[in-house]
């Protein structure tokens, strides 16, 4: 009899590719949907093993639940004690402290970089020198590739291995290796509110490429110029033309993309139902960090240079402590509230708009300043806002809130 062979539903999948990986017959390709990959089995080369069942986070045939932090108390604030390593992040630079101490060690670390053709890839580095590939955050579904495979191999050979990742992300992984503990992985995962389609934001940028009539050749969402949370508000292109290259800054209504993701506009279908929070599966990774948006806002905070940015560190495991306690080191850590970080918005799931899938293919025709215009204006509210905050900058406005008692 055969079996009952089925990948999850591709309004769950989280696009992890786990279940490809870990075919033996290479018997999963992918199918493009609305600019995200999705598996699909070939029936003629499938050997109904069941193992892409098996390794599947969604499916969770084996029931193994992560950390849901349930009667949770406190987290961790902390930022780099090197403050150029802190600018170049995106929060505190507490990734760059974990990945750091595992390079050190001989190890590899693992997170999403551009590629040439800024396509967003997971790969590994194993030199301090790359590290600055996979820091500052990226708002794009980042492709796994193999990776779960390289680092099976990397942990067969006795290599240390840093994977840091979306939570599902780190789910799939887990899931691959069995829920194995092995003692040379420590895994990492950037709480995030969703990941939107690479394929909408490669239409953005060849839009910019087409008015510069350049090749863009980085991105950076969150410039730390007018200060950590002010970064939000602009977005820089760094431009190749000819022997010459250049930043184009994007503003206001000019950046689109960025306020599509703020309004959580097309983002992968599990985004919006996501099962790797704190009130479903919860958290597979050793780790968890993300921005420590409204710190300091109700609790007094003494912390030096503010708006460089602080990150929230939030430990999964026993192990995770342990790592952190060596790694931390080369890091400023306070411990706070668990009431003060659950205002991050990354540990609720992205809402839906009731007009999203219309302007998806709105936008496939259109330009996006034509499909923002129509779907999701950029109000003169937001523009003023956006402004002020923006002449300003993070350390006058802080000041003012304090004045005024917004903040303590």
């Amino acid at each position: 009899m055969e079996k009952d062979i089925r990948l999850c539903a591709c309004e769950d999948c989280v696009g992890c590719m786990a279940c490809k990986q870990k075919c033996p017959k290479n018997a999963i390709t992918l199918k493009e949907i609305e600019g995200f990959w999705y598996p699909h089995i070939n029936d003629d080369e499938c050997c109904q093993c069941g193992a892409c069942m098996n390794v599947c986070p969604v499916l969770d045939i084996r029931h193994i639940s992560g950390n849901t932090h349930k009667d949770e108390k406190k987290c961790v604030a902390a930022w780099n004690i090197d403050d150029n390593i802190r600018l170049k992040s995106s929060s505190g630079g507490s990734f760059s402290a974990m990945a750091e101490y595992i390079l050190s060690q001989g190890g590899v670390v693992f997170g999403a970089a551009w590629d040439t053709d800024m396509n967003l890839i997971h790969r590994s580095i194993n030199n301090v020198s790359e590290l600055d590939l996979l820091r500052r955050s990226k708002y794009v579904q980042s492709n796994i590739g193999d990776t779960y495979n390289e680092v099976l191999r990397y942990l067969n050979s006795g290599i240390k291995v840093l994977y840091c990742g979306t939570p599902c992300q780190i789910a799939g992984l887990s899931a691959f290796l069995g829920y194995k503990d092995y003692e040379n992985l420590f895994k990492v995962d950037v709480i995030c509110q969703g990941v939107p389609s690479p394929l909408i934001f490669k239409k953005y940028l060849q839009e910019i490429e087409n008015e510069c009539d350049g090749k863009i050749i980085d991105v950076n969402f969150r410039s730390k110029n007018n200060g950590w949370r002010t970064g939000l508000y602009q977005l820089f292109l760094h431009v190749q033309k000819g022997s010459k290259d250049f930043w184009i800054k994007k503003r206001y209504d000019d950046n689109i993309f960025y306020n599509a993701f703020y309004k959580e506009y097309f983002m992968r279908s599990s985004c919006y139902h996501c099962n790797f929070k704190n009130n479903k599966l919860g958290y597979y990774s050793d780790i968890s960090i993300a921005d420590f948006w409204r710190i300091g806002n109700e609790v007094p905070l003494n912390v030096e240079k503010y708006s460089h940015g602080i990150s929230a560190v939030v430990i999964n495991t026993e192990k995770g402590n342990a790592f952190f306690e060596t790694c931390s080191i080369k890091l400023v850590t306070i411990e706070r509230t668990w009431a003060e970080f659950s205002t991050n918005g990354g540990l609720r799931s992205s809402i839906k708009r009731l007009n999203n899938d219309a302007a998806y293919e709105y936008l496939r025709s259109h330009s996006w300043a034509e499909t923002q215009n129509k779907f999701f204006p950029y109000r003169k509210k937001e523009k003023i806002k956006s402004f002020v905050i923006l002449f300003l900058g993070e350390e006058k406005i802080r000041f003012l809130k304090k004045i005024i008692g917004k903040i303590k």
